[in-house]
């Protein structure tokens, strides 16, 4: 079954939490907000760094930042950071680990839905999940505050 990894879904929380804090944000600070073991938070961090995706500033007001506009940092790239080049069938990138391509009912379909899901995957950037991440937020503040005044 498709699945992006727990490794890939803290990374796009933590990148979404960067680009929507003006300031350096700690490791220790993202991971007690989020519940997330702080060891992965680091670790998850350090890759990022290596990919150029954020920076890190040492000293005492120190911790990470975007190194780009969240408006330049697609899913795609969260994802080939964290795990690998996504693949829903092997046959999408290479006919020839198929044993059965030349006569596969599913190979069609399922190419065009890896093609699909991709253009996805490359159309969605950080800043378009923050802005959802924020909508959604206020729809529940919103909520809880009508419930709240209903008694």
């Amino acid at each position: 079954m498709l699945r992006i990894s727990k490794k890939t879904d803290y990374a796009i929380i933590l990148l979404t939490h960067l680009g929507e804090s003006v300031d350096n944000v700690s490791a220790q600070k993202v991971a007690k907000h989020y519940k997330l073991p702080y060891p992965m938070v680091a670790n998850i961090l350090k890759q990022l760094v290596s990919s150029g995706l954020i920076k890190s500033n040492r000293g005492q007001h120190g911790g990470y930042v975007l190194a780009r506009s969240a408006h330049e940092i697609k899913l795609s790239e969260i994802i080939e950071v964290t795990d690998s080049p996504f693949s829903l069938v092997e046959c999408a990138h290479d006919e020839d680990l198929c044993k059965v391509y030349q006569c596969c009912p599913t190979h069609r379909p399922l190419v065009a839905l890896h093609q699909k899901i991709q253009k996805f995957f490359e159309d969605t950037t950080l800043a378009a999940i923050i802005a959802d991440a924020q909508f959604h937020n206020m729809l529940i503040e919103d909520s809880s505050y009508e419930t709240a005044n209903l008694s």
